[in-house]
């Protein structure tokens, strides 16, 4: 009789720690390609946003009433030809939308003299891996901001 209550703690044990070892939700992985996009941001690091964008990745940046438009390869190369800059400004993000396959993240960046709001789509590949899709760059003026809960970094 020892023995079978022995066997059943034990395996009452083991089961409790096989469901708190397991991660809340694997689709949280796309936290680290948003720090990594924010991280590639702050210090124009283009082999890092290289590395999380996917092939086809769309840039989209509001200036004034035109939209420009800027894919991959030509961020990336731009990026390249500039010197490293740190940024000054502090960041928050955070998540609008998700489901299994597509994440919606608001990226915002704390100027002295202003916000830049980045809405990232993020897309599972065929690999499974989050990849950034489509980044859409804004410069909203002072009385359009919407304030949203975030993590925020100093």
């Amino acid at each position: 009789m020892k023995r079978k209550i022995l066997i059943a703690c034990l395996a009452w044990v083991l089961g409790a720690a096989v469901v708190y070892a397991t991660p809340p939700r694997e689709a949280r992985l796309y936290d680290k390609v948003i720090q990594t996009f924010i991280e590639s941001h702050m210090t124009s690091a283009y082999q890092k946003l290289n590395s999380i964008l996917a092939d086809d990745a769309v840039f989209k940046l509001s200036r004034g009433e035109q939209v420009l438009v800027q894919n991959k390869g030509a961020l990336v190369d731009q990026m390249k030809q500039q010197k490293a800059v740190t940024q000054n400004c502090d960041y928050a993000y955070n998540i609008l939308a998700e489901s299994d396959a597509i994440v919606i993240a608001k990226v915002s960046f704390f100027y002295p003299d202003g916000v830049q709001e980045n809405y990232l789509m993020l897309e599972r590949d065929a690999q499974k891996q989050w990849k950034i899709a489509n980044v859409y760059k804004m410069f909203p003026v002072s009385g359009n901001l919407t304030p949203t809960p975030a993590l925020v970094s100093k």
